[in-house]
């Protein structure tokens, strides 16, 4: 029996979305299609959550607005031109959805376009509706892997001890390690290009201007955590990180994974299983509100 799935994304991942479907849901084809919002028809129900999808489950169609009489639902919007009718968005404020439980979406995708679709709320979920990111937004910042950190923090309720040592790798221009600065931990970064002022004044920051190729055991020491958002293919970062991992012992490690060609898209799967092998007892892989072409990966030991 046929069954339809929807998933939003942003728009700069729908033709990796779209790539990554056709590899890991073969007999899915496309159907209805707006930018950010896309809808398939696949075989019979089955958990559909494709990591380049913010948000993504089973699809309910396109419903009048009369026919939109659920006790509880979130409401999204495509875009901020659209309003969502007032009678609605009460709906969605007054919804409170747990762990566990099948969430309700209604998108609005233009007046009186309105779809429905229904998901698990998972740990990782942002629980907004639409997957929109509750970070409050910053000027002063470096770059906007300082966005792209604090979601990861939000997203797996990742807990740091005081001043734990954090490895950055690709460090420059230092948005990510200012968040970290914020978090009360020190940060050794690592990049050959300078750091913002921000950052390179800070207590706990020290810079090492060098390629993180050049990093060995006697100048690392010990860390508690890797982290990177470096603007390489996973398989070089992957590489690279493999070598790391073979003279320290992080408890965590955060990566930003950029998915230029979609020819990597194979990876998605065989990450988090690779991790459990150097130790780590939880892997998950992410893609979060203000990523572009890329994904976060999580990994930590109990």
């Amino acid at each position: 029996m046929s069954q339809y799935y929807f998933a939003l994304t942003n728009p700069e991942a729908e033709n990796l979305l779209k790539e990554e479907v056709k590899l890991f849901y073969p007999d899915f084809r496309m159907s209805y299609s707006r930018p950010g919002f896309l809808t398939f028809k696949g075989g019979d129900r089955i958990p559909f959550r494709p990591v380049f999808a913010r948000v993504s489950g089973r699809s309910l169609g396109k419903l009048n607005r009369d026919e939109l009489t659920f006790p509880k639902a979130w409401v999204w919007a495509l875009n901020e031109k659209i309003s969502i009718p007032a009678e609605l968005q009460k709906i969605s404020d007054n919804s409170l959805f747990k762990i566990g439980e099948t969430v309700t979406l209604i998108m609005v995708l233009g007046a009186d376009e309105f779809w429905v679709g229904q998901y698990e709320l998972l740990p990782s979920h942002f629980q907004t509706p639409g997957e929109v990111s509750s970070i409050e937004p910053r000027e002063d910042i470096p770059s906007r892997a300082y966005f792209k950190i604090a979601e990861a923090f939000e997203a797996f309720d990742i807990e740091v001890e005081h001043e734990e040592r954090v490895l950055e790798l690709g460090s420059a221009p230092g948005g990510a390690s200012l968040f970290l600065l914020e978090q009360d931990l020190k940060v050794l970064g690592v990049d050959p290009a300078e750091m913002d002022k921000k950052v390179k004044g800070a207590f706990n920051f020290k810079h090492l201007k060098l390629p993180f190729e050049n990093l060995n055991s006697s100048i690392v020491g010990d860390i508690d955590w890797i982290v990177s958002d470096i603007n390489l293919p996973p398989t070089v970062l992957m590489k690279e990180l493999r070598r790391i991992l073979s003279f320290t012992s992080p408890r965590g490690v955060i990566l930003t994974l950029k998915f230029n060609q979609s020819k990597h898209l194979s990876m998605l799967k065989t990450l988090p299983k690779e991790f459990k092998d150097f130790g780590f007892t939880h892997g998950e892989i992410k893609f979060l509100p203000s990523h572009r072409q890329e994904v976060c990966l999580f990994a930590i030991k109990d």
